[in-house]
C-alpha cells in the first residue's frame, strides 16, 4: 500500500521464526511546528488572494461576492456585532488558516504529487462553494441572491482559485526552511 510502509525483522533464534512488525502510518505523525507555521503561511497567503479577488469582483460587478464572504451577521452573539471590515477580514483568514494546516499536513504527510494536492485542495475547498446557498439564506446584509447564477460563478472561480494558490504554493513553503 502506498500510504503505509512496514518493515519486518525474522530472526531464527534457538526455535521458532520470531516476526517483528513496525507499521509507519503517515498520519498518525504528530503535528510538528513546522506544519502549523507553514499550513499557517498558506492559508494566510490563500486567504488573503481569495479576500482580494472577491472584492475586486465585488467593486467592478457590483455583486456582493466579498460581502458574503465576510458575512457572519446570522451567527448567534458574534451577529449581533457591528464588526468593522478588517475583523471580518480576520474571521475569514482564521478559516482559512485551518484549512492551509490541513492541506499542508495531508499533501505532505501524505506525499501527495502536484495533481494529487490539487485534487486534495479542490476536496477542501468544495464545500465552501456549496456554502454560497446557505450564507445567501441566512444573511441578513445585503448579499446576492440564491438564483444569482452570475454572483455564483465569481463565488465558485474565486474558490477555485483558492484552490490553485494552495498547490502552487506548498511545493515552495516545502522547501522553505523554517
Amino acid at each position: 500500500m502506498k500510504y503505509v510502509k512496514t518493515e519486518s525483522l525474522r530472526e531464527l533464534k534457538n526455535g521458532p521464526i520470531r516476526e517483528i512488525s513496525v507499521s509507519i502510518d503517515p498520519l498518525s505523525q504528530k503535528m510538528t511546528f513546522d506544519i502549523l507555521l507553514k499550513g499557517s503561511i498558506l492559508g494566510i497567503i490563500s486567504g488573503v488572494i481569495l479576500g482580494i479577488i472577491l472584492k475586486i469582483t465585488e467593486i467592478l460587478t457590483k455583486l456582493k461576492v466579498y460581502t458574503l464572504l465576510l458575512n457572519i451577521d446570522f451567527i448567534p452573539v458574534a451577529g449581533d456585532i457591528n464588526w468593522p471590515e478588517l475583523m471580518e477580514f480576520l474571521f475569514h483568514l482564521i478559516v482559512s488558516v485551518f484549512l492551509g494546516i490541513l492541506f499542508y499536513y495531508l499533501a505532505s504527510r501524505l506525499n501527495f504529487d502536484n495533481k494529487q494536492r490539487f485534487f486534495l485542495a479542490a476536496g477542501l475547498t468544495f464545500p465552501a462553494l456549496l456554502l454560497y446557498f446557505p450564507l445567501s439564506i441566512l444573511a441578513e446584509k445585503d448579499v446576492p441572491a440564491l438564483n444569482d447564477w452570475a454572483a455564483l460563478f465569481y463565488w465558485s472561480t474565486g474558490h477555485l482559485l483558492y484552490a490553485v494558490c494552495l498547490t502552487l504554493l506548498f511545493p515552495i513553503l516545502k522547501k522553505w526552511k523554517s
